[in-house]
């Protein structure tokens, strides 16, 4: 299960667990948000790496892994798509017997991963996800990222049309969404920021 970061020296957990989740988001979404999805976690092992930060690799990989499912229509419940992914993680974690504290902590990665401000104190993973996601989607804190992971992880999970898959996905969101964080990064700039970040798509 993703080789390809093993071979950057980028560890990957080998779990029922997060295999489990791998093989959910391959299966119901589409590739550039499956890739985006791996490049978010490889990108925040690497910030892990850079700042020093402790973290729990299944509970990152999980997180990473699914935390833009709620963007699928069969896990868009109608609410903002960060909330609806965190709901959806959380329920299968839970139904993979690991404890509810763990169910919760992917929950709050996950939901948290938008916000304009993280709250005090948060954990580890809520951190590197939060920041990875912006690595991904902006670039940033792309300076902070080694060259060779940089290539290597552009291609093993290539960007498959990144910026305007997801720019589509994002107005989707705020249009029928508009109390959404996803309708107010779109009213304060984000699609430039998408159209502007270093990667070629």
């Amino acid at each position: 299960m993703d080789e390809a970061l093993t071979l950057l020296g980028l560890s990957v957990p080998d779990s029922a667990l997060a295999r489990r989740a791998r093989e959910l988001i391959t299966d119901v979404a589409a590739p550039f948000l499956v890739n985006h999805s791996v490049r978010s976690y490889a990108w925040a092992v690497e910030l892990a790496r850079h700042d020093r930060l402790q973290f729990d690799p299944e509970i990152l990989y999980v997180s990473a892994i699914l935390h833009d499912i709620g963007l699928v229509p069969a896990y868009d419940f109608g609410g903002c798509f960060e909330v609806d992914g965190a709901t959806a993680a959380e329920r299968l974690v839970g139904e993979a017997g690991e404890p509810e504290a763990r169910a919760r902590a992917v929950f709050d990665v996950i939901a948290l991963h938008m916000v304009d401000e993280l709250p005090p104190d948060p954990a580890s993973e809520v951190v590197l996800l939060w920041e990875s996601t912006g690595t991904d989607v902006t670039g940033h804190r792309f300076a902070d990222m080694r060259p060779a992971i940089i290539s290597g992880l552009l291609s093993a999970y290539p960007r498959a049309d990144f910026k305007r898959e997801f720019t589509a996905a994002f107005v989707d969101q705020a249009s029928r969404k508009a109390t959404c964080r996803a309708a107010e990064m779109v009213a304060t700039g984000i699609l430039e920021e998408i159209a502007q970040a270093p990667f070629e798509s």
